[in-house]
C-alpha cells in the first residue's frame, strides 16, 4: 500500500484508483489533483476512460510533471475498428480456405451475430485491456481512472465478468482457423482481451483497488451518490473515500454558514464521513492550484 495522501487526508492511496460519481460534479478536477500529488513522490499514470477526456484538457495549456503520464482512450473508435476487423479475419480466411473446398459461412454469420449481441459497454473492451497492461507494469506505481458518470462506470467494473464468456466464444470459434490468422490480428487482440478480462477482475476486488466517489451537496445528487456506493459494494469492491464538492465555504457571511449547515446536514445520509472541497469563486485551472487543492475532515 502506498502512503501518497491529497493535503490534508490521513489514509493512503491504493494503486489502482477509480473516480466515479454524477457528471457534473467534479471528478476530473479531483482526479487531476490527486494524481499530481501522487507524481511529487512516484510514477503514475491518470487515464480517462470518458468519452468526454475532459482529463485531456485540463494539462492541454500546461504539460504534466516528469512522473505524470495522462492517456485517454477511445473506445468508441476502438471497438469501430473491431468491427472493421471482424469482418475483414472472416473473409481472409473464406479466401485462404475456398481452394480447398472448405467453408467457413457458418462460423462467419456466429461472429457477426456475436458482435451484435455485445454485452452493454462493450466498447470498453479496450479500456479494460489497457488498465490490465498498466496492473501489470510493476513499475506503475500508481494509476488513477477518470470515469464517465455513474452508468457508464458500472458498465465498466462489470465488463470483466459479463464480457468474459462472449470473448470466450469469439476465441472458440477463431481456434479452428488459428493456422489461418496471422500475427497482430483479431484473434491474438482476443486473446489479449480475455487475458486482460480475467487480470482486471481479480485487481477490482483486491486490496490494490479503491474507488473515490465524488458528490456535490445537493440532496438529488445525494440520492444518486447513496446508490452508487451501494452499487460498488454489491460488486465486492472498496470505496476508500466520498468528496463533497462545491461546498459552501467557511466565512463571516450569514448565508454561507446557513448553506454550509443546510450541506453538511444533507451529507450525513451518506454514512460516511466525507471529504470537503469548498466551492470557489472560480475552479482551479492551473496545475499549480490543482496540485495544491485543499481538502478538509468536517
Amino acid at each position: 500500500m502506498h502512503s501518497t495522501r491529497l493535503a490534508g487526508e490521513d489514509r493512503a492511496v491504493e494503486r489502482l484508483t477509480f473516480f466515479a460519481g454524477k457528471g457534473g460534479v467534479g471528478k476530473t478536477t479531483c482526479a487531476a489533483a490527486m494524481a499530481l500529488q501522487i507524481a511529487k513522490e512516484m510514477r503514475c499514470t491518470a487515464i480517462s476512460v470518458d468519452p468526454a477526456h475532459t482529463l485531456r484538457d485540463v494539462f492541454a495549456r500546461e504539460k504534466p510533471p516528469r512522473n505524470l503520464k495522462i492517456e485517454t482512450i477511445n473506445t468508441r473508435d476502438k471497438w469501430l475498428q473491431f468491427r472493421e476487423s471482424l469482418g475483414e479475419e472472416i473473409e481472409r480466411a473464406m479466401r485462404a480456405l475456398a481452394p480447398k473446398g472448405m467453408t467457413i459461412a457458418y462460423d462467419g454469420e456466429a461472429m457477426q451475430k456475436l458482435v451484435e449481441i455485445a454485452p452493454p459497454g462493450a466498447d470498453e473492451l479496450f479500456a479494460i485491456t489497457r488498465l490490465a497492461d498498466l496492473i501489470a507494469d510493476r513499475s506503475q506505481e500508481a494509476i488513477i481512472v477518470d470515469t464517465a458518470p455513474t452508468g457508464h462506470f458500472l458498465r465498466l467494473i462489470d465488463l470483466p465478468k459479463t464480457a468474459g464468456e462472449w470473448v470466450k466464444e469469439f476465441m472458440r470459434i477463431l481456434l479452428r482457423y488459428r493456422e489461418l490468422i496471422p500475427p497482430g490480428s483479431l484473434g491474438e487482440e482476443l486473446i489479449r482481451a480475455s487475458r486482460a478480462l480475467h487480470l482486471v477482475d481479480e485487481t477490482l476486488r483486491s486490496k490494490e483497488c479503491g474507488v473515490i466517489v465524488v458528490t456535490r451537496p445537493e440532496r438529488i445528487v445525494i440520492a444518486e451518490t447513496k446508490r452508487l456506493i451501494a452499487s460498488i459494494a454489491e460488486r465486492g469492491m472498496h470505496v476508500t473515500r466520498v468528496i463533497a464538492n462545491y461546498v459552501a465555504p467557511q466565512t463571516d457571511c450569514s448565508c454561507d454558514r446557513s448553506m454550509r449547515t443546510h450541506e453538511l446536514d444533507a451529507l450525513k445520509q451518506l454514512g460516511a464521513q466525507p471529504t470537503i472541497i469548498e466551492r470557489r469563486d472560480a475552479p482551479p485551472t492551473a496545475l499549480s492550484e490543482l496540485a495544491a487543492l485543499a481538502v478538509e475532515r468536517r
